[in-house]
């Protein structure tokens, strides 16, 4: 599964880059999202999308959570954009829950593919934070 492996590879190039030049929120949305990922890994590791992946809304459920957290706790867009990003995947569990005859492929699509834009984000904050530290001490 080539796609599970590029979007790990994708996964900890973000992990790295918070840890390296993010502060303590993009550290802690790069957490949410590598917690996320290995959880549902575990516990949804061949998930058909048939039916509503209740594992994985679940999980999606608590990352919407944590990131609606980080941006209670800033002034900066991207943690608005993320939960935004992350609520769209809430609505995708929903819609497949409301209506059955959506097909696995969209679903799993919405579900898998929402997450790149959230782990860019992540690496855009990251990358900006330590331009405010370098710009804060000049």
């Amino acid at each position: 599964m080539w796609s599970v492996a590029i979007y790990y590879v994708v996964l900890l190039i973000t992990v790295a880059v918070a840890i390296r030049r993010g502060g303590p929120l993009e550290r802690w949305a790069a957490y949410t999202a590598l917690i996320a990922s290995v959880l549902t890994s575990v516990l949804s590791p061949y998930p058909t999308w048939k039916n509503i992946e209740v594992n994985i809304f679940v999980i999606d459920l608590l990352v919407l959570f944590s990131f609606w957290l980080i941006a209670l706790k800033t002034h900066n867009f991207w943690p608005y954009w993320i939960t935004g990003w992350q609520l769209i995947a809430i609505f995708g569990h929903i819609q497949k829950f409301m209506f059955s005859e959506i097909m696995a492929r969209p679903y799993s699509l919405l579900s898998v593919y929402i997450s790149y834009p959230i782990l860019l984000l992540i690496i855009y904050a990251s990358g900006s934070a330590s331009r405010r530290k370098a710009f804060a001490t000049q």
